[in-house]
């Protein structure tokens, strides 16, 4: 798969993919670290304006793409015109929420149109899937994080959940149920499920939800051994469904030790609608 970053936050998370080998990682920025590096531009609507063909060094055709961007900095303004450059692949994407609470109001602005945007993307299949995370929901879901290193810590969460549920899928679960989203639930957030203490912390508030699906990975050991794993993970997955929400799981054998479970909520709403109807 292919990972691109476009500006500080994408290019950071984007780094923290690094580590696995299945990835290639593009870095886009203005800064000259980058892997390709962009003009600065002032505003937000002059990288719209402005944002050059990359083409002859994102050379890939009918590739899985996935693009990770923050709508905060202004070189967010020419990530629809790298979306259109990439367009003959199958695109994904992570949009990454920022703690809007200091903002300005034009970076706020600026922000929700990016995220709005972005999910009509989605709805319309030009996307084949928007991954929304939340860096305040993240915070909260891991603890207490130290100011050095902090966003290094909600990065490397974030890419090591969307990593381990990428290896699950191109897997053979041990044992599952797994039902294909709706077509037409292309917005999803990602979590972490405590299999002892049966809590969920999810990346992002998602709101409509219509799908959940949850991706056990136990040790060999613990599926030969433990003869109450089937009914603790059936029973719990049962009682989070109900009419309006379709919820299937699967479980892989790992080689680490612990117990984790990595999970994926879908759904079809745009998550600003109160936004857009106040606008």
């Amino acid at each position: 798969m292919k990972i691109i970053g476009l500006g500080k936050a994408g290019c950071n998370l984007a780094g923290a993919f690094g580590k696995f080998p299945q990835y290639d990682v593009y870095r886009i920025d203005s800064h000259r670290d980058a892997d390709i590096t962009i003009k600065e531009r002032k505003s937000h609507e002059e990288y719209e304006k402005h944002f050059p063909s990359l083409k002859r060094k994102l050379k890939f055709v009918d590739e899985e793409v996935c693009i990770i961007s923050c709508g905060l900095g202004t070189i967010s303004g020419g990530l629809l015109r790298l979306l259109e450059q990439l367009q003959k692949n199958h695109l994904t994407m992570v949009y990454i929420q920022p703690d809007l609470t200091l903002a300005s109001e034009v970076q706020q602005a600026q922000e929700r149109i990016v995220r709005n945007v972005l999910q009509e993307y989605a709805r319309s299949g030009l996307l084949e899937r928007l991954y929304l995370v939340d860096n305040v929901c993240i915070e909260e879901g891991i603890g207490e994080v130290p100011i050095l290193g902090y966003y290094d810590v909600l990065n490397q969460a974030v890419a090591n959940t969307l990593h381990m549920i990428n290896v699950f899928a191109h897997s053979e679960p041990v044992i599952g149920n797994f039902v294909r989203p709706a077509q037409i639930s292309r917005i999803a957030t990602l979590g972490i499920l405590d299999i002892e203490k049966g809590e969920e912390k999810w990346f992002y508030d998602l709101t409509g939800v219509r799908d959940v699906i949850y991706y056990y990975g136990i040790n060999e050991e613990d599926l030969k051994e433990d003869g109450t794993l089937f009914r603790t993970i059936n029973d719990y997955v049962k009682a989070q469904a109900d009419e309006s929400l379709n919820v299937s799981y699967g479980v892989f054998k790992t080689s680490y030790e612990q117990r984790y479970c990595y999970c994926i909520k879908y759904s079809s709403m745009v998550q600003s609608y109160k936004e857009l109807l106040g606008d």
